[in-house]
């Protein structure tokens, strides 16, 4: 689905790291824009970029060049405390490997984010339980990660990026650690996300994760094609 306002905007982003003497460019001016209630797969292979863009849109990186407009506000120049409240408040993350914190429950784990906004403890548990329930997992709210299988540590990872009630989910590689049916059900949670209007972001290698996406756009080498541009770039030999 599809609001039709913009809630990312990037125009001519670029993207360079220097390791000693050499320098390696990663994104060559990168122009992406999603809509609020988008489902938006970013797909390419191993090092063509995605995972910076990612970074670059989640706010835990920053461009060498160009502009980013997340909604109305312009993301250049922000200090690190509006930035970690971006973080915190606006944009839920669910990373390939969970990042679950191992000696804490799942409901504990859910609540980490509002602890760092400084929600009090009541409205934490209630707020945390409600999205196990919404993920299927209430029942398994009081379970260490390592009691869980891949799929319901996704899940709890799920429910952790949406308990601070983000208009934007980002998704890096999320299927990446799992098989493909337990894939297969994660990605139907995210569709739901999407149709009750929470934009999604998802990068990925796999075409088939992809295509659970409303739109799909292709990285390759630093560069972003829309699906016309890529098929045609494959007929050229080039892709």
């Amino acid at each position: 689905m599809s609001a039709g306002k913009p809630v990312i905007s990037l125009t001519d982003i670029t993207k360079s790291y220097q390791m000693g003497d050499v320098h390696f460019p990663v994104l060559h001016g990168i122009t992406f824009t999603v809509d609020a209630g988008e489902f938006v797969s970013v797909l390419g292979p191993s090092g063509s970029g995605k995972s910076t863009l990612m970074n670059i849109i989640g706010c835990l990186d920053v461009p060498d060049s160009g502009t980013y407009m997340l909604g109305r506000r312009t993301v250049k120049g922000l200090p690190e405390r509006t930035m970690a409240r971006i973080r915190n408040r606006d944009i839920g993350f669910v990373f390939q490997s969970f990042q679950l914190l191992p000696r804490i429950s799942a409901i504990e784990n859910v609540m980490l984010p509002l602890i760092y906004a400084k929600v009090p403890r009541a409205q934490r548990y209630a707020r945390a339980m409600a999205e196990l329930e919404r993920v299927g997992l209430a029942d398994k709210a009081n379970n260490l990660p390592r009691q869980l299988s891949g799929g319901q540590q996704q899940r709890v990872a799920i429910a952790r990026a949406l308990v601070t009630r983000p208009r934007i989910l980002l998704a890096d590689e999320p299927t990446g650690a799992l098989d493909r049916a337990t894939g297969a059900q994660i990605m139907d949670i995210f569709q739901s996300l999407n149709k009750e209007g929470i934009t999604v972001v998802m990068i990925t290698h796999d075409q088939k994760v992809a295509s659970f996406a409303s739109r799909i756009v292709y990285i390759l080498d630093g560069k972003l094609y829309s699906k016309e541009e890529y098929a045609a770039l494959e007929l050229s030999g080039e892709g």
